[in-house]
């Protein structure tokens, strides 16, 4: 697939929604940029365990057993 896209003033792109749903990209989701030779290639970057863990403590005392042993303390 290829698509052309223009850079905006803010030096920004859009990703196409046809590589959006190839890709199964959603809003927050990282890229890998590769720079070879005169071209850019993209790929979704695999989500790391602190981007995945995000938030899921959002709610739970910040003291206790479960708190040290996140904290090392």
């Amino acid at each position: 697939m290829a698509v052309s896209v223009k850079m905006s003033s803010k030096n920004q792109i859009v990703v196409p929604k046809a590589a959006r749903l190839a890709l199964g990209l959603e809003a927050g989701d990282r890229l890998v940029v590769t720079i070879l030779d005169d071209r850019i290639e993209m790929e979704k970057q695999p989500a790391d365990l602190e981007d995945r863990l995000e938030g899921t403590l959002r709610g739970v005392a910040a003291e206790g057993a479960l708190w040290e042993e996140l904290t090392d303390e």
